[in-house]
């Protein structure tokens, strides 16, 4: 063979082989750019990936966590009877959507278990809303759509727009159910829901400026945050004179977390006279910007100043971070007592008991369940009895399930949406628009109220879209009997 041929050979390979290396990086560029959502269930369904997470609506379908394949799996179960159900017999069907963050880390708002807890509810007042006639005529029958908008709600915008545009589908979107934080991103998610005539029931929000007053066609299922300082002041004013009389504020001076700043302006409107002392601030998301140490400072005020009482206006991971500082306190032969609201029981773990235990400390928790209800400890809603035996038959019969309160609240939101939406066109067998159960939200009072799980719930204008008839119990932890409360706080109905 001449030395020409075999130079023409060798060209042909390196071009052969470069025209491959070439495609081989468009080819990689092109998953890169293009195809991370197909992690998230492919680019033709309602999932898109967006800041490491997958994000938007589905039906149950595609798994977001695998903690949560099961209780995905029993939503999807039930929307695939209530689909099939619908077009055997006629029935008119609509859907519910949860909005909230679904996919978690360590550090987010929220966290694995309350998302879980959250499903699990939503499922029991899914499964009673199209088998009972507990919430209202049994029609139009349900489907639960799941909306997640990521861990630090990198997703709302878009997961909002699908919800939005499900209003058109031919089984249509009636209520979007579940905001569960209170931020400036959850503020323009449901204005934006609004502003569509979509009725909105959030789950755990508690800011006082997230409400009907604030934002038109939205009820609150939790406590706002006045409820619970109210209920601190109710169990404060019902103490021995001489017993928590003094107190200091310590506060998160987050300006766009609403949740924390409603609070530290409701301690100060409810709680004010107990308050003595310059109050303390700090930055929150204190696990990551040093740990005990940020509240080294504030610590040392408290001990300086005595005070009976601290009241916490802050979240639950800096709240845990805060008990292990005043574990840790100069003054720790003093007993100290801290206020601390949150819609389910916070904080959790041996750890953190163990700290409290340590630390000389009692932490008065308000709160909108109480898990003595499931254990038969405590006097619970009337309502609690019959969710509480859906809960054990179609999820868990174990009390301690029960013990954040997320299953209550989200079972309640639910049942909120789905009672409102039935005495709307009562006597129309056809499914109604979200529009016209706006209409019907302020007119579940009286004759119309809601029998949840947390209590026989009223909404009117009255209150702002908050619930009336609602539980909000103050909890000892570790408990004792010492600083039980006396008597459940009731938010009034008007």
């Amino acid at each position: 063979m001449s030395n020409g041929r075999q130079r023409w050979k060798q060209r042909k390979r390196v071009v052969i082989g470069t025209v491959i290396a070439l495609g081989s990086i468009l080819l990689a560029y092109f998953v890169i750019t293009t195809v991370p959502d197909a992690r998230c269930g492919g680019p033709f369904d309602g999932i898109r990936f967006q800041e490491g997470e997958c994000v938007g609506v589905t039906d149950g379908s595609f798994v977001f966590d695998p903690a949560l394949a099961a209780i995905q799996a029993d939503i999807k179960a039930e929307n695939d009877w209530a689909q099939a159900e619908s077009e055997s017999s006629g029935v008119a069907l609509v859907k519910v959507g949860l909005l909230m963050p679904i996919t978690t880390t360590a550090n987010s708002a929220v966290n694995l278990d309350v998302v879980l807890s959250s499903l699990q509810g939503a499922y029991v007042a899914l499964h009673r809303s199209n088998h009972t006639v507990e919430f209202g005529d049994p029609q139009p029958l349900v489907q639960l759509h799941l909306a997640n908008e990521g861990s630090v709600q990198q997703g709302s915008a878009m997961a909002v727009s699908q919800l939005v545009d499900m209003t058109d589908d031919e089984v249509p979107l009636i209520a979007v159910m579940g905001p569960a934080i209170g931020t400036e991103t959850t503020r323009e998610s449901v204005t934006r829901l609004s502003d569509a005539d979509i009725p909105v029931i959030t789950g755990a929000t508690t800011a006082d400026d997230l409400d009907n007053d604030s934002v038109e066609n939205l009820l609150r299922t939790a406590p706002s945050n006045t409820d619970f300082a109210t209920a601190l002041r109710h169990y404060l004013d019902d103490r021995p004179e001489g017993e928590l009389e003094t107190g200091i504020l310590v506060y998160d001076d987050i300006a766009q977390d609403t949740f924390v700043t409603t609070l530290r302006e409701a301690y100060e409107t409810q709680l004010g006279d107990y308050i003595e002392f310059s109050d303390q601030p700090f930055k929150g998301q204190s696990v990551e910007q040093g740990g005990p140490d940020v509240f080294y400072p504030i610590t040392q005020n408290i001990c300086s100043a005595e005070p009976d009482m601290v009241f916490f206006a802050g979240r639950a991971p800096d709240a845990e971070v805060f008990i292990e500082a005043l574990s840790e306190r100069v003054c720790v032969a003093e007993h100290l007592t801290v206020m601390f609201v949150e819609v389910g029981l916070y904080p959790r773990g041996e750890e953190v008991l163990d700290q409290l235990e340590t630390g000389n400390l009692t932490l008065l928790h308000a709160t909108g369940a109480d898990p003595g209800w499931a254990r038969g400890e405590k006097a619970a809603p009337e309502g609690f009895a019959d969710f509480h035996g859906y809960f054990q038959d179609l999820v868990d019969p174990d009390p301690v399930s029960l013990d954040n309160g997320y299953a209550i609240t989200y079972h309640d939101s639910l049942a909120i949406a789905v009672r409102a939406m039935r005495i709307t066109r009562p006597q129309d067998e056809g499914a109604p628009t979200a529009a016209e159960v706006t209409e019907s939200l302020l007119l579940l009072n009286t004759d119309n109220t809601v029998q949840g799980a947390s209590g026989t719930l009223s909404f009117n204008r009255n209150r702002g879209g908050n619930p009336g008839g609602k539980y909000v119990p103050v909890i000892p932890l570790p408990y004792s009997e010492e600083y039980a409360e006396n008597q459940t706080y009731i938010t009034p109905e008007e």
